[in-house]
C-alpha cells in the first residue's frame, strides 16, 4: 500500500481532531495511517498551526516522533527543547511532555506508538511536571 501526498493531505487518510479535550491543546490536528490494518503499532502525523500546541500529559507508554517539517520545540519534564526537520524526540515511559509550534510555518509531526496502549494523563503544564490536575 501507498499513501500518496497532494495538496490536501494523504489520500484517503482522514484528517481529525486531535482530541476532545478542549482548552489543554490549541491549533493541532491529527492523520492516522495504520487505521484498519493488521499491526501492533499505530503511526499517526500531527499537524501544528503556528502557535499551535499539544496536551501536556504522560503516560506509560512510549512515542517515536519524527519532526517532518517546521520548527518547534518539545517539553520534557519540565526543560524545553528547540526541534526542527529530521530530528526525532523519543518520549519515555511516564515522561511528561508537550509539542509546541512556535514558528511561522505549520510542524508536522510523524509519531509511532503502540496500538494497545494506555490513557494519557493529563498534567498542569504550570506545576512540577510529574504533579498531575
Amino acid at each position: 500500500m501507498i499513501l500518496r501526498h497532494g495538496e490536501g493531505g494523504w489520500t484517503g487518510v482522514p484528517e481529525t481532531r486531535y482530541k476532545d479535550e478542549p482548552g489543554t491543546w490549541e491549533g493541532v490536528s491529527r492523520r492516522v495511517f495504520t487505521d484498519g490494518l493488521p499491526s501492533q503499532f499505530e503511526a499517526r502525523c500531527f499537524e501544528l498551526a503556528p502557535g499551535g500546541f499539544t496536551s501536556f500529559e504522560r503516560h506509560r507508554h512510549v512515542h517515536f516522533v519524527m519532526v517532518l517539517t517546521g520548527r518547534g520545540k518539545v517539553r520534557l519534564d519540565e526543560a524545553w527543547h528547540p526541534i526542527g526537520p529530521l530530528d526525532v524526540v523519543l518520549v519515555g515511559p511516564e515522561q511528561p511532555h508537550r509539542f509546541l509550534n512556535d514558528g511561522l510555518e505549520p510542524m508536522r509531526i510523524l509519531c509511532v506508538v503502540d496500538r494497545e496502549r494506555d490513557r494519557p494523563v493529563p498534567l498542569d503544564p504550570d506545576s512540577a511536571a510529574g504533579a498531575s490536575n
